[in-house]
């Protein structure tokens, strides 16, 4: 069962989880296992056994393996959810080429959270979670219809910041209702349950240190 996207803004929160090992990244046009390859700094790249979050993440050494992945499918999308030093951040645009590529980044140790939407080896759509909205890439107004319409945000002449109907929104809930909407607009809804706490194929995505290290 897949539970939209607002969860996420709750998971990199929680009390229980680490949110650096939530780096979640979703293709529509290509499988998890080709996104897989498109993301990694080696090849070749081998799928491994379905592990849980926390066993993926004990794989990370710091030494030869600095990010592991598990992937999956949803719908049309595949995702690959990392652990460790991912380079969701700065992750290179020709990931891609050929397909759409939506980036959600908590960068736990540098706040604020990112939301990057690729295509055709190019940024489209790029903006922080959670403190206001500034989009920028190609496409910088792709979601604010849906954003205006969700009383997100004040129409584009407005001098106001992020709304919501009117009340002050927390950091997380901006995070939560903007989920809601892009995901919406994608099409693309993710398993909590599974991502959280079942078991996912893995494969290893990094075995150097991301370039900010």
């Amino acid at each position: 069962m897949s539970d939209g996207l607002a969860w996420i803004a709750d998971a990199w929160r929680s009390a229980t989880l680490n949110a650096g090992d939530l780096y979640i990244t979703c293709a529509r046009g290509l499988t998890p296992e080709q996104l897989a390859e498109r993301m990694a700094d080696h090849e070749p790249v081998e799928i491994g056994p379905a592990l849980t979050m926390h066993e993926a993440s004990r794989m990370v050494d710091l030494t030869q393996i600095y990010c592991v992945g598990r992937v999956g499918r949803s719908d049309d999308w595949s995702f690959i959810v990392e652990c460790g030093g991912s380079e969701g951040w700065a992750l290179d645009p020709a990931v891609s080429r050929g397909a759409e590529v939506l980036i959600l980044d908590p960068r736990p140790d540098d706040p604020p959270s990112f939301f990057t939407y690729l295509a055709d080896g190019a940024v489209q759509l790029h903006f922080e979670l959670g403190f206001g909205y500034d989009p920028a890439g190609a496409q910088p107004d792709l979601l604010r219809p849906a954003l205006e319409a969700a009383g997100l945000i004040p129409p584009e002449d407005s001098l106001d910041d992020l709304l919501g109907d009117d009340e002050e929104l927390s950091p997380r809930e901006q995070k939560r209702r903007v989920l809601t909407v892009a995901g919406e607009h994608f099409g693309l809804a993710l398993p909590r349950q599974l991502i959280e706490s079942g078991q996912l194929p893995t494969v290893v995505t990094r075995i150097s240190p991301p370039s900010s290290w």
